[in-house]
């Protein structure tokens, strides 16, 4: 017997702009994982953005029909890091972000002063 591999599958996404409340914008995510034993279990990953469209935070829930003390996923759990990885790759928008904030990141001064850090 061939043993089975957890896969995730990205069912949808919505993205939420900056309200008449003054609420930052925000983007979640609908993943289903299928386990390696057949169960399948559905999370939700809400990306919270500052007012220069970076990600400020981002949370992990397993969703569930049962009162659980604790639903949260850590991101940099296993399970968190596999999590957020799939949607980086999976969500063309995330991962344009994550890339201009480690692009702004290298520059953090003027980049012709010499301090860009990847040299």
């Amino acid at each position: 017997m061939i043993a089975q591999e957890a896969k995730f599958e990205l069912l949808k996404y919505r993205m939420h702009s900056k309200n008449i409340d003054n609420d930052n914008p925000f983007t979640e995510y609908l993943v289903k994982l299928h386990d390696a034993d057949g169960v399948v279990v559905h999370y939700n990953i809400t990306d919270y953005y500052n007012e220069s469209e970076e990600i400020i935070d981002t949370r992990i829930w397993k969703l569930s029909d049962k009162i659980l003390d604790d639903l949260q996923v850590k991101n940099d759990s296993r399970l968190g890091k596999k999590i957020l990885t799939f949607v980086t790759n999976e969500h063309f928008y995330r991962g344009d972000v994550l890339e201009s904030m480690y692009v702004k990141e290298q520059y953090e001064n003027d980049p012709d002063d010499g301090s860009y850090k990847g040299r």
